[in-house]
């Protein structure tokens, strides 16, 4: 099954829905029934949303979700966040803010050489933000999209930040809280 449509379809239904996030979290941290995106099943638990690491990566287990709490979030980047959860659709993680317009979510997939590649990352986000501009500074290379996406490459994985800023108007162009929570997932890496 190829999962790169489903994240797509994630992304789409939370953008032109305008749907809580808090919404979409009805799974719990253990009930996933699908491959996490762009992993095409290898090397992958799904029912915990864990990616195995293979290959470029460095040999131990990530689940992006348990990476952080919302406490860190919180603290790196100025803003209120309650609640990090898997969203049940495999390494979809769910942040809750204060506010609905604070929520977002962010998933960190291992890179392997077929499915889960840079240049198919940057492929989505273009065809979800219409454009991307490459991004210095942030793991090995990084882009963002034209209005919610934020992707980084680093230590053989993609972590992926989505409209963490498009609902903040003083944000929403420089991506200011996206690069906060990147730099902090590339950091518990």
């Amino acid at each position: 099954m190829h999962t790169r449509h489903l994240r797509s379809a994630d992304r789409i239904i939370v953008a032109a829905g305008g749907l809580s996030l808090v919404a979409l979290t009805a799974c719990s941290s253990g009930s996933a029934s699908t491959t996490p995106p762009g992993s095409g099943g290898a090397g992958t638990s799904a029912a915990s949303g864990v990616s195995t690491v293979t290959g470029q990566s460095s040999g131990k287990a990530i689940d992006g979700c348990a990476l952080v709490t919302a406490q860190q979030l919180s603290a790196a980047v100025g803003v209120k966040y309650t609640a990090v959860q898997n969203s049940g659709s495999g390494s979809i993680c769910n942040v809750t803010g204060a506010s609905i317009t604070d929520s977002f979510y962010y998933h960190v997939d291992e890179e392997d050489s077929s499915l889960n590649t840079w240049s198919g990352e940057l492929a989505v986000i273009k065809e979800d933000d219409g454009s991307f501009t490459s991004v210095s500074g942030i793991g090995d290379r990084a882009a963002q999209g034209a209005i919610k996406e934020f992707a980084a490459e680093s230590g053989g994985y993609i972590i992926v930040v989505v409209n963490a800023d498009v609902n903040n108007p003083p944000t929403a162009s420089s991506f200011a809280r996206t690069k906060k929570i990147e730099k902090l997932l590339i950091s518990k890496i």
